[in-house]
């Protein structure tokens, strides 16, 4: 319950306070009473008052190290990209100089096989990869940008030997025809014997089917098969493959199967002999 009236303090309490105190200050005056008490608080107050003051310094100096952290991260990360930049300018043109020489390099082994013509150097478009591996119909197409008129039945070179021939021409494609497509012939020499190679269907193979006779006898596994230039299209004496079984099972004939020296699949160029 709330008082009604204040209470009365009698007045000889305020005195005793007041002497009390003026007793307290006196000794502390004259006997440094409470001078250990009193340095303790200016001690306190000094300490925690450096205590802020380097706190203060060491966050401004984490702060300026922070700042100087986020500027070298930066400009590292500013080096790393022209760096990465630098690093792919020079891979381009070392690969550009490389593929400029391989293609020099195919020109000159594509001449090398001619008779005279000129040696025409094409990109592969695309590649029946399905059929290839499967099927009978084995072809791929060129890139033809400029849409040149190359004739159907040219020969078709990868390297130092040929792959195939033109078959066709569409807008800026040319099909090409390979050795191993099952409706493909090339006629070939090996020793002495000659024959008609058909395409087997089937990767890297072509074979001969032939009657046996005494030409045919010497024949044996390893012998190198060479382009007879009897059909017209492909020069003579140009390495295209190898013996690498002969089937005597078959009535009245032989089969002689040849496996082919180059893989179409190797390259992304090709050299075409036109005249």
């Amino acid at each position: 319950m709330a008082r009604t009236t204040p209470t009365y303090t009698p007045f000889g309490k305020y005195a005793l306070a007041i002497i009390v105190s003026f007793s307290l200050l006196i000794s502390d005056i004259n006997y440094q009473t409470f001078s250990t008490a009193r340095g303790f608080v200016q001690a306190t107050g000094i300490y925690g008052q450096l205590f802020i003051n380097s706190f203060t310094i060491n966050i401004k100096k984490f702060n300026a190290i922070y700042q100087d952290k986020q500027i070298l991260i930066k400009g590292n990360k500013g080096l790393k990209s022209e760096l990465s930049i630098l690093q792919n300018k020079i891979f381009l043109e070392k690969n550009s100089q490389v593929l400029a020489n391989d293609l020099l390099n195919l020109h000159d082994e594509t001449l090398a096989l001619s008779r005279g013509e000129e040696a025409l150097i094409f990109q592969i478009a695309s590649f029946d990869l399905k059929n290839y591996l499967c099927c009978s119909s084995h072809s791929l197409y060129l890139k033809n940008p400029q849409k040149l008129q190359v004739a159907v039945n040219l020969p078709v070179a990868n390297g130092d030997t040929f792959i195939g021939q033109t078959s066709s021409l569409d807008l800026n494609l040319i099909k090409v025809i390979l050795f191993s497509d099952a409706a493909h012939i090339l006629p070939v020499k090996i020793k002495n014997f000659f024959c008609n190679a058909r395409g087997a269907g089937k990767p890297l193979l072509i074979s001969c089917r032939v009657n046996k006779s005494s030409e045919f006898l010497k024949i044996q596994n390893n012998d190198p098969v060479l382009t007879s230039g009897l059909g017209g299209i492909f020069p003579r004496d140009i390495p295209i493959g190898k013996v690498i079984n002969i089937n005597n099972s078959i009535l009245n004939e032989s089969e002689i199967i040849i496996a082919l020296n180059v893989s179409p699949l190797k390259s992304n160029y090709f050299g075409v002999l036109v005249n």
